[in-house]
Formats: structure tokens, C-alpha cells, sequence
């Protein structure tokens, strides 16, 4: 199963999300490859804060180069996006593709950390966690609501 998760530039929130849920994944015997890309930009590194934030959780973003969402992302299993715009961007653009927002999970879009302090981007961290069993029960049920 792939699975991909969606933000604005793919420097800050969705490798944070893509690294954090791959490690919950291996932790719970979930077989599943996890990317992510970004509405816009392309060719950037991970936000220093964003692999500072991964690195106080044991895991990194080392490597990662920012890329543009588009065919090859949208064949994925799953798309999640950081907003509901984002979400309804991909669906119009890509609709044979699953996308569906973290809101549905979280009640609201997920903040943006970008320009903010590296407080911004822990507390990003900390709704990641409290959506790693959510996600993982979402993409594993046998039927989902539409």
C-alpha cells in the first residue's frame, strides 16, 4: 500500500507526517511505503525546524528534496492533504484519485509551521501523533463512508 501525504511547498508539514507515520507503520507491522509532495515549489530540502522536530522524536528527513504533486503521486493508495483546499485542488485535478483531508481526522486543517518558531513545528508533531491510529485504522478498514 502507498500512501501520500500533501502540503503546501513539501519542506515542512507532510515529510514531518510521511517519516513520522512510516515509523508507526514498522512499529505495529503495517506494510506500507509512505511519500509526500507538495501543491507547489520543488527542489528544496526539509525546513531545518521540521528535521530538528523529527530528530528530537528519533527520526529524520535527511535526504528529502521537495517535489510537486502530480500523476505519479495521485496513482497512490491513499492521498492525505494538510486542508480541505488542498484536498479539493486534488480532486478536481486528479479524480480518479483517493484524497482526503486531515480534517476529517483532526476536526480543522492542520496549522502551517512555515515562518514560524520551532514551537509551531512541535506542536504540528504533536497532532501527528494523536492521528497516527486514525490514519492507520482509516486505510485499513475493509469499507469506508464516503
Amino acid at each position: 500500500m502507498k500512501i501520500v501525504f500533501v502540503c503546501t511547498g513539501n519542506t515542512c508539514r507532510s515529510p514531518m507526517l510521511a517519516a513520522m507515520f512510516s515509523d508507526y507503520a514498522r512499529k505495529v507491522g503495517f506494510d506500507c511505503e509512505t511519500a509526500s509532495a507538495g501543491m507547489q515549489g520543488g527542489g528544496k530540502s526539509v525546513n531545518p525546524k521540521t528535521e530538528h522536530t523529527l530528530s528530537e522524536r528519533g527520526l529524520s528527513a535527511e535526504g528529502h528534496v521537495s517535489s510537486v504533486f502530480g500523476e505519479r503521486e495521485a496513482e497512490a493508495d491513499f492521498v492525505f492533504t494538510m486542508t480541505d483546499a488542498q484536498r479539493d485542488e486534488l480532486r478536481s485535478r486528479f479524480p480518479s484519485a483517493t484524497v482526503e483531508s486531515l480534517s476529517r481526522f483532526f476536526g480543522a486543517d492542520i496549522p502551517d509551521p512555515y515562518g514560524g518558531g520551532q514551537a509551531d513545528y512541535d506542536a504540528v508533531a504533536d497532532i501527528f501523533e494523536g492521528l497516527m491510529g486514525k490514519l492507520h485504522d482509516f486505510v485499513t478498514a475493509p469499507s469506508r463512508p464516503c
